[in-house]
């Protein structure tokens, strides 16, 4: 259990940088790239093992939720707070499911092998 505890952590500490960055953003700068900040992040997590369908659907959700925050903070958008708030949690939210589907691809990778052999029991007395 201590493997899946180590993997969660290391999947997670990466992706707390990217839930970061989404909280900070303002829209202010134009030298802010939200976006390829973020996916930047989350392809270095999504490094390891073969991309899956559920992991590129979960990328793709991650750039559409960020690039929607980028254009509704944007200086020269009309900005509104609640439109902002409800941007950033729909990318936090995205970011999680990211979270959840790199987990599930890479835990196969540390589970136990399961033993195929045949279980010898003693007979209680």
């Amino acid at each position: 259990m201590g493997d899946d505890r180590l993997l969660r952590e290391e999947i997670r500490l990466p992706l707390d940088d990217a839930r970061t960055r989404i909280r900070r953003h303002t829209g202010l700068y134009p030298e802010e790239n939200l976006t390829r900040d973020v996916l930047r992040i989350c392809d270095e997590v999504m490094a390891r093992g073969d991309a899956t369908p559920r992991l590129q659907e979960a990328r793709e959700a991650v750039a559409a939720r960020c690039l929607r925050l980028s254009q509704v903070a944007d200086r020269f958008a009309d900005r509104n707070l609640g439109t902002i708030a409800k941007a950033r949690a729909q990318a936090i939210a995205a970011i999680d499911m990211l979270q959840d589907a790199v987990l599930d691809r890479r835990r196969p990778e540390v589970a136990p092998q399961q033993c195929g052999g045949i279980m010898l029991r003693q007979r209680s007395r």
